[in-house]
């Protein structure tokens, strides 16, 4: 009987081990964390590079800007097949070809309007995904927590960089942006993001200010984050009713932001020289969740 008691207590033992290893080899390897360095780069390094060719003559290190202007559009949870012809697909569904004004952009424009599938890395939730566009990092999921209570991005980042070389960024949508970068943008119009029961709220507030933005001449980026379509997934699905009212209100949307910005592109108007990005910063699954890593959630949308 002592044997067999001394025999249990082993095992537990040796279970209990196990355990802790388990958990401590879990947490150093799928819970990664990140160093985050507070430092910026200028254009002094770029004089560094290998690839540099100096030059009496050479007296600026950064290269001439390809645009004058971009209008960068966000659309949340934005899934390939939400843009790419039905076509491309063994079988079509109803969400599918409800945003036709990229495809016939990208069909009529030649070089100039492209369609591309983005593959994220997970964890696939809005705050980490735009830590990961912006600074070019890759995310963590011990990160996820900071969901609820984003703390402003210390490290390199394209959002600094434009500031920092005198561009005037404004933003409307998705509070995610200002919590991230409080100190940046020139003008902000957040709206709060985490109650998916509301399809509209957000999206109303980036439409009711986008528009008459796109006639300003006060800024150099302007960047426009809807939330309805990560929301609607939430709710009720990819396969819905309010996805596809979605899909295709954003199709309206997106017609008249062209249509304003071909009607100021001649010479002399304010979008003679102005980039239009239309993206996701995640995919999402038919019940409409995302955050990990399977092919519906990583796959999404990049058009310009």
């Amino acid at each position: 009987m002592i044997g067999l008691g001394r025999r249990k207590w082993v095992i537990m033992v040796m279970l209990t081990v196990l355990h802790i290893v388990g958990i401590f080899i879990f947490t150093r390897g799928f819970l990664l964390t990140r160093t985050e360095l507070p430092y910026y780069s200028n254009s002094s390094d770029v004089s560094h590079s290998p690839c540099f060719h100096h030059t009496q003559s050479n007296t600026t290190c950064w290269t001439r800007p390809a645009v004058d202007r971009v209008v960068i559009i966000v659309l949340d949870a934005l899934r390939f097949d939400f843009v790419a012809p039905s076509s491309f697909f063994k079988e079509s569904k109803p969400w599918m070809d409800r945003l036709p004004v990229l495809q016939k952009l990208a069909s009529t424009e030649g070089t100039s309007a492209r369609i591309f599938k983005a593959i994220a890395d997970p964890p696939t939730t809005s705050l980490q995904r735009l830590k990961g566009l912006t600074t070019g990092g890759l995310p963590t999921f011990i990160d996820v927590g900071n969901s609820f209570g984003a703390p402003a991005i210390v490290e390199d980042n394209f959002i600094h960089q434009l500031v920092s070389n005198g561009k005037r960024v404004v933003m409307m949508g998705d509070d995610t942006w200002v919590q991230l970068f409080p100190h940046h943008f020139k003008k902000s119009y957040p709206y709060p993001s985490f109650n998916v029961k509301d399809l509209h709220t957000v999206d109303n507030g980036c439409i009711e200010h986008l528009f008459p933005s796109l006639y300003e001449e006060d800024w150099d980026v302007l960047i426009a984050h809807f939330l309805g379509v990560d929301h609607a997934g939430h709710i009720l699905g990819v396969d819905s009713i309010p996805m596809i009212d979605k899909l295709e209100q954003y199709n309206a949307m997106l017609e008249k932001v062209i249509e304003v910005i071909g009607s100021q592109s001649g010479p002399g108007g304010i979008h003679e020289n102005t980039f239009l990005l239309v993206m996701g910063d995640h995919g999402q699954t038919i019940n409409g969740d995302h955050g990990g890593g399977t092919a519906e959630e990583v796959e999404y949308l990049s058009c310009f």
